[in-house]
């Protein structure tokens, strides 16, 4: 009988040992799904926000990054995270440009004047009235914007002016206004998957793709691609997200916890943005044997006037053009 007691009080010990273990080892999950690559400031942002939240709660979440599109493109991870199938995520101009297009007046050909231009916009009103959009119709929070600089066009062929456009088969997210704008310059717009692109180019689907050098770097497009057009088209930002269908079952120091960690993530990504961008386009020249060619971005802009001009009298949000074109 005593030893039956014995027994019984040190299986006890074992699992109250083994239930204690448990929220350590049963850490709430975060998935972020992300379309960017590692090695980028914007990817690295994500790393720091896991190492943040993880130190931060002592043990208490536990975030796991799907890069490359493991989760899908910018179209799945927004609908995910609106439904609350997803956490987080880390996309580029998605939410608004695929979603909500008559508010993607700040991603758009030769808007952007250069970098003070674009933290004017997203650290102003107009940034936060765009973030709204997303928030109140869909349940998906901002809580951090990232630079990843000037896009470039890349091709097999030098494009030196809006002529040397026509003809290319040129890689385009789903983004309609871009597919126009491109269009009327007389490129072919061919829409792929950002984790597509890559094999896009190398079989011939696109001859051609635009992007920021940290993506042209980062996802190797310089094994496909032999000429870099400094045609600086567009600003782009990363988003950091969260799902506020997930985001409102925490507890209020939680939800403070992660969003703070976002905040510091973002700082974090973006002191490394600007350097990270002259690096890049420097190894996408040195080691990724790319030429670069400058352009004529006044003849650009004035091409690209009458395409812009419709989609802000059929497409845009009447008068907000206007407001972003006037931020000084």
């Amino acid at each position: 009988m005593k030893l039956r007691v014995a027994m019984l009080v040190f299986w006890a010990a074992l699992l109250g040992v083994a239930l204690a273990a448990l929220p350590a080892l049963a850490g709430i999950k975060i998935n972020v799904g992300s379309t960017f690559g590692p090695g980028a400031p914007v990817y690295k942002g994500q790393e720091k926000f896991k190492e943040l939240v993880e130190q931060r709660s002592k043990g208490e979440f536990e975030v796991l990054v799907h890069p490359l599109g493991a989760m899908g493109g910018e179209r799945d991870v927004f609908e995910a995270m609106s439904t609350g199938g997803l956490e987080m995520g880390a996309m580029g101009s998605g939410d608004i440009s695929i979603f909500f297009p008559r508010y993607l007046v700040f991603e758009v050909p030769y808007v952007m004047r250069d970098y003070d231009h674009f933290w004017k916009f997203w650290n102003g009103p107009l940034g936060a009235y765009i973030n709204d959009v997303p928030l109140k119709q869909k349940g998906v929070k901002t809580v951090g914007i990232v630079y990843r600089g000037p896009r470039l066009l890349t091709a097999n062929r030098p494009v030196k002016t809006p002529a040397d456009v026509k003809g290319l088969k040129l890689r385009l997210p789903e983004i309609k206004p871009w597919m126009e704008v491109w269009k009327s310059l007389g490129a072919m717009p061919t829409p792929v998957p950002f984790q597509e692109v890559y094999m896009a180019l190398k079989t011939g689907v696109a001859d051609s793709q635009e992007n920021p050098p940290e993506s042209i770097w980062s996802l190797k497009f310089y094994e496909a691609q032999k000429y870099m057009m400094r045609t600086e088209h567009i600003y782009s930002a990363c988003k950091y997200q969260i799902s506020m269908k997930w985001f409102n079952t925490l507890k209020k120091e939680q939800q403070d916890l992660i969003v703070k960690a976002w905040e510091d993530a973002a700082k974090y990504a973006n002191e490394m943005a600007v350097a990270a961008d002259k690096d890049y386009t420097a190894k996408l020249q040195n080691e990724g044997k790319m030429t670069m060619v400058e352009v004529d971005k006044a003849a650009f802009a004035k091409a690209v006037e009458p395409a812009m001009d419709k989609l802000d009298k059929e497409v845009f949000e009447p008068g907000l053009l206007k407001k972003v074109r006037d931020i000084k």
